[in-house]
């Protein structure tokens, strides 16, 4: 058996008296009312679908940035592949040109030939130091 005192409210007016029963069950009432009021609040979702959404804009956004730094890192192998393939040419062609029985016209095909594997060299270096976003390495 529970007993409960009187609290005695006094107001300028009038006084009254609440027991400490009476005063639980406000106090609960007006938690109640609190969570239903949170539960009710319609901004709790829509902020929740803001912060997804921005976060999805990141991903996508993160995706893009490192797939384009994957192909630029792939164009730069195949520049590179390319420059090995004239440079190995070049080195067969100064082969061919040590030989002895080698004539003038020859000579001077394989020299043409030599510059202008170089240029092209020379062109694949100049491009290939470029950085993803344009910038010219020094």
């Amino acid at each position: 058996m529970e007993v409960s005192l009187p609290v005695v409210q006094q107001h300028p007016d009038t006084i009254v008296m609440k027991t400490a029963t009476e005063l639980g069950k406000e106090k609960d009432k007006q938690m109640i009312e609190k969570v239903h009021n949170a539960a009710i609040d319609f901004n709790v979702g829509q902020n929740l679908d803001v912060i997804v959404d921005r976060q999805m804009d990141k991903k996508e956004e993160l995706h893009k940035q490192q797939h384009q730094e994957m192909k630029w890192a792939q164009d730069k192998q195949t520049m590179l592949n390319v420059k090995e393939v004239k440079l190995l040419q070049m080195r067969e062609i100064a082969e061919q040109g040590k030989q002895v029985t080698v004539t003038e016209q020859q000579l001077s095909n394989l020299n043409h030939r030599l510059d202008k594997l170089a240029e092209q060299v020379s062109a694949i270096d100049s491009e290939s130091s470029r950085t993803k976003d344009g910038k010219k390495l020094e």
